[in-house]
């Protein structure tokens, strides 16, 4: 039999034209991919190899450093999808795609099984799914569920293709294949697939509980589907809880197994200094193929740490001021360094338009923030004060000066950007024609011309970087032409942006300050038009999330309806239902502005849901509630001490921290006391537990009042290891030409970093329709033409960080295309002064110009101290 993912394999890409730059300004709005590559490149000693020991191994295990875990957390939607379907994953050593539920469950506990083999946890393991999210992340998930919708689609478009073919030829066609596992969208809370994850969860911990001597003295908790909150802001919660109550152990030893990006930078805002990111190791490219540990005869792949107090110490040289105006702490340091890298995007807001991490963005944001903390006065947040009302953490006018030294690269990146499109429509230009028959060329030449070099309808409609872009972008994308719908949407982009910073910000270092909150455009605004920040006032609704169905009604397409009831299915189909236009046919165009996940209005969702209510069954009204954790042990154990018989009253009950390690609340498991000692497997293949001794009971997290911004009293930080020494250093991307950076520097400790000078900044838009002016007119006269031979430096600078290079201002310029080739002729603007640095890179000086100053000092550093703070009330949906 023929899989279905043979298909897949012979599928080409949904045909299309050529891409729409715009839609891939758009497509990439998310996330920040490349940021571990970044990582691990530039600061390589934070990896450390995991030792796997055997299935029967019962010896107490520890890392390559010999380092013995306490808390295990586990990320679990990476391992549901990596076992769901794992022909759409990277990371993955599973080659079999499963065809039943059975296969997919039995697939996740060996996974799990071995990553608890890995780490051997001595206290805790905590089992996180992604349950309802934000507002905030809605139009995200909405888009990826649209895509492997659109995806499935046109994989089954081409098996109905081959299988034509095949009868064409008169050959056999295989059945269809039959599958539980066909649509990875029921991989969200409220669906039936997640009940019966969840249920097979509890029977995989209670068989463990109950078989395995590794088990004995561990608790576990289980956060499923139904509780609000996406797995690893689920974990970080629960560790900034702990660490704020009296009688934790600052020493505590975690570990996190997942592979996003976002849990590095959550690892580093907890400030828990013993803290490790487990991950598959991933190959780079700049890796030998020939790694010995991942061959054809291995293909599992091994595991790696990723060790936050080595991360850290990075941090701490990278991140050193010369001169500084106060006392440097390194908590702060590393909060505002978390703090600027939301401008790379993530799962909440949009990255800033100039800022990716393929082009070593990271690089050009520390680089502007040494150079710019000084003249700021000091640092850009205050996490002490995450809690306080209207956003007291951030310094506004700091933050506001650090986006003007950082929009001076704007130009410089998009022009870069548009010279590398230029050369890469030119490589394909010449490869078609090269690949074109003598017959087929003449013809050829002219529709490429026609498509990729038209003067009167350029390619890249926007050109960004080139004179009056601000204005081309606009009307194109937002349809905005006027001065004053263009001051209006540069004003209210950039108020919503600035609530997206301060909301991330609470969520790192706190909690969801607003599940309603959304940013409601799909691209961030430039960053020359963050600017007048402080007349913005911030504050976020407190309220509650979604409930299950609802999201699941604001993110599924129609191809996945069969994952909702049938009153709510209607809602989807009926030419009646007010939120049916809501749900696209799939060959919706795409390109351009028109998206499949367009956002949806959260008050005329909940309308329409409210009515379907009343038809629920009653296993179905158990999807679409809200629950608590749940915490497992043995019987008899000593993991939760004088807590048993807690666990099995009827009362809600504080847990006794002094003994237990762990605080937080305890009541009655119902579900557990109507067992009598037998669990039933929700699994065909697995018998259900006799005799079952583990025991259960719902667990409350108390609530952090006053989460603590550093390093706990008592904690002992490891001897350093890293030196300046140690990092390589490498011109910024905008500084040097084509789109690979020049080999890395390896540093000596004198030269660890020396300032720059940027650009100066072009003028604010004046009048619509005529862009972006450069600092003054000029005449034809001074008009000098932008070669590929000198737009990025005419010299070779010595490649330290703040290498510059000449980037052309301008107020006017003009096009030319011969014989397919674009030219762009580039106006030298007046006020500005070009000379050759003492690197040999050249760059633009202002004549005159203030500098910026920061108002106001620095503040204080952050003292050590106990956990305090810890709620004196269980915390409930």
């Amino acid at each position: 039999m023929v899989h279905r993912h043979f298909y897949k394999h012979r599928c080409s890409s949904p045909p299309c034209s050529f891409p729409s730059p715009l839609y891939s300004l758009v497509a990439a709005a998310m996330g920040i991919p490349s940021f571990y590559k970044w990582l691990v490149n530039r600061y390589p000693s934070i990896l450390s190899p995991a030792k796997e020991e055997p299935a029967d191994s019962s010896k107490e295990s520890h890392d390559g450093d010999g380092i013995i875990y306490d808390n295990l957390y586990l990320d679990m939607n990476g391992i549901i999808h990596q076992c769901f379907h794992p022909q759409d994953q990277m990371h993955t050593h599973i080659h079999v795609p499963p065809t039943t539920l059975d296969e997919v469950f039995e697939s996740m506990f060996e996974y799990m099984d071995n990553l608890f083999r890995i780490v051997r946890p001595r206290r805790l393991l905590y089992l996180a799914v992604d349950g309802v999210a934000p507002c905030a992340k809605m139009n995200q998930i909405r888009r990826g569920r649209f895509h492997s919708a659109r995806q499935a689609r046109y994989e089954e478009m081409e098996e109905d293709r081959l299988r034509e073919e095949l009868r064409a030829e008169g050959k056999e066609v295989p059945p269809r294949e039959i599958s539980e596992v066909s649509d990875p969208n029921v991989i969200t809370p409220g669906t039936e697939f997640m009940e019966k994850l969840s249920q097979a969860l509890e029977h995989y911990i209670r068989a463990r509980l109950n078989s395995d001597p590794g088990w004995k003295d561990i608790m576990v908790i289980l956060s499923d589907a139904n509780v609000p909150g996406e797995g690893e802001h689920k974990i970080m919660s629960f560790i900034r809880a702990q660490r704020s109550m009296e009688g934790y152990d600052p020493n505590t030893r975690h570990c996190l197994y997942g592979h996003d990006a976002d849990l590095i930078m959550l690892a580093l805002a907890s400030h828990e200094v013993h803290f490790s990111i487990l991950r598959e190791d991933v190959r780079l490219p700049n890796q030998a193929e020939n790694n010995s540990r991942f061959t054809e005869a291995n293909p599992k792949k091994p595991y790696l740490f990723l060790n936050i107090w080595v991360l850290r110490e990075y941090l701490e040289i990278e991140l050193k001021i010369q001169d500084p105006v106060c006392e440097l702490d390194i908590e702060r340091l590393i909060d505002d360094f978390i703090f600027i890298c939301f401008l790379m995007g993530n799962d909440f807001v949009p990255h800033i338009p100039s800022l990716k991490m393929q082009e070593f963005a990271v690089d050009l944001l520390i680089e502007v923030y040494k150079t710019t903390f000084n003249k700021m006065g000091g640092y850009i947040v205050d996490t002490d004060k995450v809690k306080y009302e209207h956003a007291a953490y951030l310094e506004v006018s700091r933050l506001e000066m650090f986006f003007h030294e950082l929009s001076m690269y704007e130009e410089k990146i998009f022009l870069k950007r548009y010279e590398l499109q230029q050369d890469s429509l030119q490589k394909l230009y010449r490869d078609l024609l090269r690949e074109a028959s003598e017959s087929e060329r003449l013809e050829l030449r002219r529709k490429l011309q026609d498509v990729l070099f038209n003067e009167e309808r350029p390619y890249d409609s926007i050109r960004l970087g080139l004179p009056g872009w601000k204005s081309r972008f606009y009307k194109e994308y937002f349809g905005v032409e006027t001065s004053n719908e263009i001051g209006k949407l540069q004003n209210d982009m950039a108020q919503k942006y600035l609530e997206g910073l301060c909301w991330v910000l609470q969520c790192y270092f706190a909690d969801v300050p607003s599940w309603s909150w959304y940013y409601p455009f799909y691209v961030a605004p430039f960053v020359s038009d963050l600017k007048g920040l402080s007349r913005f006032k911030i504050s976020f609704t407190v309220d509650k999330p979604l409930r299950p169905f609802d999201q699941l009604m604001a993110v599924l397409p129609l191809r996945s309806q069969c994952a909702l009831p049938e009153c709510y299915r209607k809602l989807m189909v009926s030419k009646y239902s007010e939120i049916q236009t809501l749900y696209p046919k799939l060959e919706t165009d795409m390109n351009g502005k028109r998206f499949l996940w367009n956002g949806i209005s959260e008050e005329l969702l909940l309308s329409a849901t409210k009515t379907a209510d009343e038809e629920l069954a009653t296993h179905e009204m158990r999807r679409n509630t809200t629950r608590q954790e749940k915490i497992f042990l043995q019987r008899g154990s000593s993991a939760l001490p004088h807590n048993e018989i807690i666990m099995q009253s009827s009362y809600c009950s504080p847990i006794d921290s002094a003994t237990s390690r762990i605080g937080g609340w305890l009541s009655t498991d119902d579900d557990d006391g109507l067992r009598n000692g037998f669990f039933l497997s929700p699994q065909q293949n697995l018998q259900g537990i006799t005799n079952d001794q583990a025991i259960s009971a719902t667990f409350f997290n108390p609530e952090a009042v006053n989460p603590i911004p550093g390093l706990l009293g008592n904690v002992r930080v490891p001897d350093k290891t890293v030196t300046a020494a140690d990092i390589s250093k490498r011109p910024l991307w905008h500084t040097y030409p084509g789109s690979r950076p020049p080999p890395p520097i390896v540093q000596r400790p004198d030269t660890i970093w020396k300032l720059s000078t940027p650009a100066t900044p072009r003028e604010e838009h004046k009048n619509a329709g005529t862009g972006w002016m450069g600092r003054g007119r000029v005449n034809a006269a001074e008009t000098t033409q932008l070669t590929r031979s000198s737009s990025y430096g005419h010299g070779v600078g010595n490649g330290t960080a703040g290498a510059e290079t000449q980037q052309s201002s301008s107020s006017s310029s003009s096009y030319s295309y011969r014989n397919g080739v674009h030219r762009v002729d580039m106006v030298q603007s007046r006020g500005s002064s070009s000379r050759f640095e003492k690197d040999g890179a050249y760059s633009f000086r202002p004549h005159g110009g203030a500098p910026w100053r920061g108002d106001g000092g620095c503040g204080g550093g952050r003292n050590g101290g106990a956990g305090h703070g810890g709620s004196a009330q269980p915390r409930g949906w």
